[in-house]
């Protein structure tokens, strides 16, 4: 299966993993198979790229570049979320890795897959899910949550202004007739947000579709849990590299570095330090490295990409 996905950042992360031949290195996200691809040219000889996505179709890529490359690097593909990071690691009875990557994007197969549901500008099943197995779909969320749930959804997950005024229009519009579509439910942002919003440099509809992708595939959670598992699974010395392309995102990944960094990170709850107050990673970025003018001008898609680095001591 051909990937049209654009990979971004990707000399940036090639360089900040440290990559050497011979280091074995998790993909945590492989998407399209762009990062995957230069990382395996640097692991050889005697390398290992284990490569995980929940989502059908990347794992079949990974299939494929697995069939290209097994004459010159050891590759591994699991289809599964990459908060299962240290489970699976286990399975594979592998306690430390040299390298953690993790993008957080859509790769563009899955957004011009009209099949998904994931773009507003096409019209499609209000779907959304990364993993196809799972059983809570945007449709259900639109149709079935609370309008008190649906605002929380909109401002937590998309920092939405609007959230309020959209969460009215979906429960308005619903009980005429059950939101089904991708464009349905753009028609009921439209008509929810004053004019002048309609005009900004973001499609209005932005911020509530990766609201409901992230509600949908519970990012937030799997987020958290793998940078925890990651952590644990990176040798000392090994380098953790994540790129966010939102706020929301990029905060979890700043507050869990910088907490990491220094000082106690036991729970407010428990009254005795138990970690011993260890510094557990070294910074690398202290400033989120981001897509240079002519990535952008290539990729529009990378333009929000920004990605943090940690060493861990």
């Amino acid at each position: 299966m051909k990937s049209t996905h654009t990979p971004v950042l990707i000399k940036e992360v090639v360089d900040a993993l440290h990559l050497r031949s011979g280091m074995t290195v998790v993909d945590a996200t492989f998407g399209g198979g762009g990062h995957s691809k230069e990382i395996l040219k640097r692991i050889r000889p005697g390398g290992t790229l284990i490569a995980l996505d929940q989502d059908e179709m990347a794992f079949e890529s990974c299939k494929d570049l697995k069939r290209e490359n097994e004459e010159n690097a050891r590759m591994m593909c699991v289809r599964e979320s990459f908060s299962q990071i240290r489970n699976i690691l286990g399975q594979m009875h592998m306690s430390e890795v040299d390298a953690v990557i993790a993008d957080l994007g859509l790769s563009s197969d899955q957004i011009e897959n009209r099949e998904r549901g994931f773009s507003f500008q096409v019209d499609a099943k209000l779907d959304m899910r990364m993993d196809q197995r799972k059983t809570m779909t945007a449709e259900r969320i639109v149709n079935d949550f609370s309008q008190e749930m649906l605002e929380e959804i909109f401002r937590k997950y998309g920092e939405e202004r609007y959230a309020r005024k959209i969460a009215e229009g979906i429960v308005t519009a619903r009980k005429r007739k059950s939101l089904t579509s991708t464009m349905e439910l753009v028609a009921v942002i439209e008509r929810s947000v004053p004019e002048r919003y309609k005009h900004q440099r973001i499609h209005f509809a932005t911020r509530s579709f990766q609201s409901l992708r992230i509600a949908v595939n519970k990012e937030d959670t799997s987020l958290e849990i793998f940078l925890q598992e990651a952590l644990t699974t990176v040798r000392r010395g090994g380098r953790l590299a994540v790129i966010t392309f939102h706020s929301g995102e990029d905060r979890t990944v700043k507050q869990f570095f910088r907490a990491n960094a220094g000082g106690c990170i036991c729970p407010k709850e428990v009254p005795v330090c138990q970690c011993e107050g260890k510094r557990r990673l070294a910074i690398l970025t202290k400033k989120p490295v981001r897509p240079t003018e002519a990535e952008i001008a290539q990729n529009p898609r990378s333009r929000s990409a920004k990605l943090r680095v940690a060493e861990k001591v």
